[in-house]
């Protein structure tokens, strides 16, 4: 296993991080850099596909105003981090003992928040429940279905252009540093990997990473922040690009203080990935489906 074999992005820790495991060595064998050609194969590939501009996005209407998405976003990280907080001072915790904590604290800090985030989720209007409308009646949402299998092929196109912008980014880090990078870049994914069994604590807790995470993430960043910025009157006539870009740039940096230079190299791409899957089929599911099973396979990789 080289300097960068397989980063790891399972979304999220404490509170709302995607988790990141990028195992090292001293020395990298030439197998060790199939991400890089096999991701210039898949940049070619998604560069001949018709849909990569988003010239014909399958937009949706919303019944809230851009100005609104935004102030709801801030607001839900802002319950989000409440939520937590809550969870700590039941859990008699200190924000310093959270690297060390057990499976079932763990739980009940990731839950309080997503019920943090959740109340004010709830409370945007059109967002949770509303049927998906089409702004352009030509180019209605893809079926549920067929949304979660271009979902499932998205994630196949992504995951080596994924695994090869973290090599590359990791190999900058360790030349210009000259140390080499941690084997594990996030405590939450150290305590999974070091739970002597599976307890019921821990299916817990991966149940949050594999079904509530993808969810949650999907509907703040895609259906709401994404959304407000492509809607807003300042970026109306733009590339829905612009707002899959800044929405990727957001979401890494919120990232920023749990997940090392490499694992925010790979999240950025794959963020790019769950924008212009939203867009391409005009629903929520396929950037979930994506975003779910991307956790799936790298959890199994380091449980």
């Amino acid at each position: 296993m080289g300097l960068l074999a397989n980063p790891v992005i399972a979304a999220p820790g404490t509170p709302d991080q995607d988790v990141t495991s990028v195992p090292v060595s001293s020395t990298v064998q030439w197998l060790d850099w199939w991400p890089v050609p096999v991701g210039l194969a898949a940049l070619l590939v998604f560069l001949w596909l018709p849909d990569r501009r988003l010239q014909n996005p399958r937009l949706r209407q919303w019944s809230y105003a851009p100005a609104a998405g935004l102030f709801f976003f801030v607001a839900i990280l802002l319950g989000g981090l409440l939520g937590q907080q809550v969870a700590l001072s039941l859990l008699g915790l200190t924000p310093e003992q959270m690297e060390s904590i057990d499976m079932r604290s763990m739980f009940l800090l990731m839950l309080g928040n997503y019920v943090g985030q959740g109340v004010v989720l709830l409370l945007v209007p059109g967002l949770a429940f509303r049927r998906a409308v089409a702004a352009n009646p030509g180019r209605p949402p893809m079926t549920w279905w067929r949304s979660g299998a271009v979902g499932l092929g998205s994630l196949v196109l992504f995951w080596p252009l994924v695994l090869g912008g973290a090599l590359l980014t990791g190999l900058v880090v360790s030349l210009v540093t000259g140390q080499p990078l941690p084997e594990i870049a996030h405590g939450t994914l150290e305590q999974l990997q070091s739970q002597e069994r599976f307890g019921g604590w821990m299916i817990a807790v991966i149940a949050l990473i594999v079904l509530a995470a993808p969810m949650w993430e999907e509907a703040v960043y895609r259906g709401l922040l994404q959304e407000s910025i492509r809607r807003h009157p300042l970026l109306a006539s733009s590339s829905p690009w612009v707002a899959v870009l800044l929405t990727s740039i957001v979401f890494t940096l919120v990232h920023a203080s749990v997940v090392d230079v490499r694992g925010l190299a790979g999240l950025f791409i794959l963020s790019l990935g769950f924008g212009w899957v939203f867009l391409r089929t005009g629903r929520l599911l396929a950037g979930i489906v994506m975003h779910s099973a991307f956790n799936v396979f790298n959890l199994l990789l380091v449980l």
